[in-house]
């Protein structure tokens, strides 16, 4: 296989989306999993606590970088495919660059499954620091339940859509397997 076959982006893209798809299910199930706790905040008529006030404080910093995260793991696709089609234009407008702009596309490639990795495990990490410091009581007081339950719609929110690109991804992947035969006998694809 070499850099100028079609076997080249068929293989390299079905990695990619392999470890989008395990990096994505992995995130949705802890933002699932964190939006569901901060959307279980209730409000009472206690009067506040400041260790509480502080615990709400870290949980709610976390719950937003969480929200950032999935926000950005649910972009990547896109950003992948913006890049892919400026590098095929690049090789349309000037095939003598297509060697140079296939690796370039190869390390793209490597680039973006890297960055679907780390910002799973800055997720999962941050929707850990959820959990370690979500130890709140059910009731809260003051605005806290109201902040917390908005940072956990918007974490479902996030999620879903996260979940969505994930879908697509899978059956754009199926659908790259299953068309495997006459993918590879094209001599070159952008």
């Amino acid at each position: 296989m070499s850099f100028g076959t079609s076997d080249t982006y068929i293989y390299t893209y079905v990695v990619f989306a392999c470890v989008y798809l395990v990096a994505s299910l992995t995130f949705v199930a802890n933002a699932l999993r964190v939006s569901t706790g901060l959307s279980r905040a209730r409000e009472t008529a206690i009067v506040a606590d400041p260790a509480a006030v502080q615990e709400v404080t870290e949980v709610l910093g976390h719950g937003r970088k969480l929200v950032d995260y999935t926000q950005l793991a649910t972009l990547l696709p896109l950003v992948y495919i913006v890049g892919s089609m400026f590098l095929g234009t690049v090789v349309m407008n000037d095939t003598a660059l297509a060697r140079t702009v296939n690796v370039g596309w190869i390390a793209f490639t490597a680039l973006c499954a890297l960055a679907s990795i780390v910002l799973a495990f800055l997720g999962v990490r941050a929707a850990g620091a959820i959990g370690r410091t979500s130890d709140l009581p059910e009731e809260l007081p003051g605005q806290a339940p109201e902040a917390l339950q908005r940072v956990g719609l918007r974490l479902g929110v996030s999620a879903a859509l996260l979940l969505l690109v994930a879908v697509f991804t899978m059956l754009n992947l199926w659908s790259v397997v299953d068309s495997l035969g006459v993918l590879e006998g094209v001599d070159f694809l952008l």
